[in-house]
């Protein structure tokens, strides 16, 4: 189904004012947002993003050096920033998401802002492939969701992969499931979730990222259990 947008002239003039308040709704100065997801790709991109507006990172991955690198990057140009080393977070243990947990507690207090962006998925396993992408989606946002809801405020942002083989496919659909579940299991407590659908063949990681920003920003404030697909011009059936 295709759906046309058309312009319509309105007599009203235009209130400069009005794009000054639509962007100062991206500015996220003062918040401190937790990038799960490695120092590459999208989260990398989202990173970068996310500083541009003011807001403290903590940035989890594996490797070492690569967090150096960008949290160095990210310093340089003025952000606050730091790298949380965490090898496992593909597996089933939650110990070790809840000590990520606290490490952001302590290095930048707690956080308002949650991103879960895995990194390039392994299809040729299905069980690394699920573990990577879906369990390690569940194990942030348990470890992390509660404590926005006790502040009464935060968003989440999910990434769900648009690939070409099930293993893939079968992670988004489950994440998009699961941040939905969780959108509505805490909507109450003032927390949001929403997801990023990427199909990455015909778009860039620019792309999800600037869709990850608008979801976590103040301008989609009214968006909870909602499912942004960038897909570039290719339409999933």
């Amino acid at each position: 189904m295709t759906f046309a947008v058309t312009a319509r002239s309105s007599s009203r003039a235009a209130d400069p004012g009005e794009g000054v308040v639509f962007a100062s709704s991206f500015e996220l100065k003062g918040r401190t947002a937790v990038v799960l997801g490695g120092c590459d790709g999208v989260a990398a991109a989202v990173c970068r993003l996310l500083s541009e507006r003011g807001a403290r990172v903590a940035i989890v991955g594996p490797d070492e050096l690569a967090l150096a690198d960008l949290v160095d990057e990210l310093r340089w140009n003025g952000a606050e920033a730091v790298g949380i080393v965490a090898e496992r977070l593909d597996r089933a243990d939650a110990a070790a998401m809840d000590s990520v947990r606290g490490s952001v507690i302590g290095e930048l207090g707690p956080p308002e802002l949650l991103f879960v962006l895995p990194g390039a998925l392994d299809n040729r396993s299905w069980q690394r492939t699920v573990d990577n992408g879906l369990t390690g989606t569940f194990l942030a946002l348990q470890a992390f969701v509660p404590t926005m809801a006790e502040a009464g405020r935060g968003a989440v942002v999910t990434l769900a992969p648009v690939g070409a083989d099930p293993a893939t496919n079968a992670v988004g659909g489950g994440v998009t499931a699961l941040t939905q579940h969780y959108a509505r299991l805490f909507a109450a407590a003032g927390v949001r979730a929403n997801v990023v659908s990427w199909t990455p063949c015909d778009s860039t990681v620019e792309d999800a990222a600037f869709a990850a920003l608008y979801l976590a920003s103040d301008a989609a404030a009214r968006m909870t259990a909602t499912t942004l697909d960038v897909a570039g011009t290719l339409m999933r059936l």
